[in-house]
C-alpha cells in the first residue's frame, strides 16, 4: 500500500473504531476495523457525495457482519461524514504536495 493510502487507511480505521458500530473495538486493539477500512478505501474513489459514502459504509458492514447484525443505516451516517471529510483532507494534502 502506498504511503499516502496507508495514512488514509489508518485514519479511516481510527474513525470506524471511534464509532465502533459492532461494539468489538478496544483501546488495546486499534487495528480492529482495518479490514473494513480497506474495503471502504477500495471503493471511495467511486463516491460523489456523503450520502453515497454512507451507502457504501453500510453495505460494507452488511457484507462483513450480515444484514441483521449491523443495525440501521442512520447509525453509519455520522461516521461516513467524518470519513468523507478525512478523505477530502487527504486529497487536498496530496494535491498540494
Amino acid at each position: 500500500m502506498k504511503k499516502k493510502n496507508r495514512a488514509l487507511h489508518l485514519d479511516i480505521s481510527a474513525i470506524i473504531l471511534k464509532y465502533d458500530p459492532m461494539h468489538i473495538g478496544t483501546a488495546v486493539e486499534s487495528d480492529e476495523y482495518d479490514l473494513e477500512a480497506a474495503t471502504i478505501l477500495s471503493r471511495i474513489k467511486e463516491v460523489h457525495s456523503k450520502d453515497e459514502l454512507a451507502d457504501i459504509v453500510y453495505e460494507e458492514f452488511q457484507s462483513w457482519y450480515g444484514k441483521d447484525a449491523v443495525g440501521e443505516k442512520e447509525q453509519y451516517v455520522k461516521m461516513a461524514d467524518e470519513i468523507w471529510e478525512t478523505w477530502h483532507r487527504h486529497n487536498e494534502k496530496n494535491d498540494a504536495a
